[in-house]
């Protein structure tokens, strides 16, 4: 695989493995794959995450719209 990449991001990578952080550019793209498809990869699960960190809040909103349901009875409800 050939890739082309923008002149600072290929500085960054030669400077990356040129320290050392890297045994080679091999190695920097693969790590640079592997995050970008983790972050891919999270990016899909986002609705997900999002109701496991903000739980609380989705249960006082489901509260809420069941509170107000009960309030409503369907002969009220507006005819289409």
């Amino acid at each position: 695989m050939t890739i082309k990449l923008p002149d600072d991001l290929e500085r960054s990578i030669r400077e990356a493995v040129d320290s050392g952080r890297f045994a080679s550019l091999d190695e920097a793209m693969a790590e640079a794959a592997r995050r970008l498809l983790h972050q891919l990869d999270a990016t899909a699960d986002g609705s997900i995450g999002a109701m496991r960190d903000a739980a609380d809040e989705l249960d006082a909103i489901v509260a809420d719209a069941y509170q107000a349901r009960r309030g409503e009875s369907w002969r009220d409800l507006p005819l289409e």
